[in-house]
């Protein structure tokens, strides 16, 4: 039986091994690159196997290899790009994780208005930059309901926060890792949240990857951006100045720090830098955090933030890049309650295929029976 070799052009070949998830020296080492990017006889084009093994190291749709042309990748979102460099292409990681939340908010969308009596978000642009920091922030903790929540650690916050803006009608998110591949983390260096803004189903997704005061920052600062009406790939912090994110910082800092309970919070018998660290201690809030807080009332310069950045970004540096959970026991703290129950009401129908049920739920097939479990018995 003749060896079935396929012709792909050399165009394509080499934007995947530029934009592919394995490196050019790897690919080299694994396949005859050279001969298939410049084939002089028929035995140097790649196999039919060999371009599927290709295609799944590299994590290149394999479909792009049978194109004339370099593929575009079609969604809309991915023009943003990153806040702090528009030029920077997105890892397949990130493009993968977009294309599976803009499916799962389309089919969201189409669940409820096909229930006919559910009525559009009601919150979409009811805000806007025109106004002020502290009036935006005003209205942003007014719609979280956020009284009573601030003693509590990063973690029980976040809990809350998904809660309550889940019930506002905004799906929340959130994974470490491509769908259920511990092998693929989502770095935080590259993003921390996406916003996906719509006048029905809304989505924000949080990096799990992230440490706890960072996700509950992102959180509000995505929740801001749906009340806003604008999509967002939020991959810069407190740490870094960019100008198109001052606004929206300012915004969720006097969310998280308001200042009457900053001016009963803070005290003349301590200096400075004791009472940055009991704002850390106090409130679910990074160092760069607090600092900007702080600066921004008038107690402490802006050397105080400079050395709080440059200390945020060692501690970052010298962090781990992926998360350490990845089990069906905890899946049900990364789902919105919304959306699963909408998932298995249709599974349990017969209306969605199982397998397409546990790929929307993030969770492999074998354990999408404990994941209902876990779900429907916690109510």
């Amino acid at each position: 039986m003749a060896t079935l070799r396929v012709p792909v052009s050399g165009q394509v070949l080499q934007w995947a091994i530029t934009h592919g998830e394995r490196s050019e020296d790897e690919l080299r080492r694994a396949y005859r690159l050279d001969a298939w990017l410049d084939p002089r006889t028929e035995s140097d084009l790649p196999t039919f196997e060999q371009l599927q093994r290709f295609s799944r190291e590299t994590r290149v749709p394999f479909d792009y290899f049978f194109k004339d042309q370099v593929p575009e990748e079609t969604s809309a979102f991915l023009t943003l790009r990153t806040v702090n460099d528009p030029t920077v292409q997105p890892s397949r990681r990130l493009i993968e994780t977009i294309y599976a939340l803009e499916t799962r908010q389309a089919w969201m969308k189409d669940y409820l208005l096909a229930q006919g009596d559910q009525p559009p978000f009601r919150f979409w642009r009811v805000i806007s930059e025109e106004m002020s920091p502290v009036t935006a922030a005003k209205q942003v903790s007014d719609l979280l309901d956020l009284s009573g929540t601030f003693d509590r650690r990063a973690d029980s916050l976040l809990a809350v926060l998904r809660a309550n803006i889940s019930q506002l009608g905004i799906l929340v998110m959130q994974n470490g890792v491509v769908g259920t591949d511990s092998q693929r983390p989502l770095a935080i260096n590259e993003f921390r949240a996406i916003a996906l803004s719509d006048a029905v189903s809304p989505l924000i997704f949080i990096n799990d990857a992230d440490n706890g005061p960072a996700k509950v920052f992102s959180l509000i600062h995505e929740f801001v951006h749906i009340l806003l009406g604008r999509n967002e790939i939020l991959n810069v912090s407190l740490a870094d100045d960019v100008a198109s994110e001052r606004w929206l910082n300012q915004v969720t800092l006097n969310v998280l720090l308001p200042e009457p309970e900053m001016q009963l919070a803070l005290t003349s018998d301590r200096t400075v830098a004791d009472n940055l660290k009991f704002l850390v201690q106090k409130y679910p809030v990074s160092l760069v955090a607090a600092a900007m807080r702080l600066r921004s009332l008038g107690a402490c310069d802006q050397a105080l933030v400079d050395w709080a950045r440059a200390e945020q970004r060692r501690k970052l540096a010298s962090e781990a890049a992926g998360p350490s959970r990845r089990c069906y026991e905890v899946a049900p703290s990364l789902i919105d309650r919304r959306f699963a129950k909408a998932v298995i009401g249709c599974e349990s129908r017969g209306e969605l295929p199982l397998a397409s049920a546990a790929s929307m739920l993030d969770v492999q097939l074998r354990a999408y029976d404990g994941l209902v479990d876990a779900l429907l018995g916690s109510d």
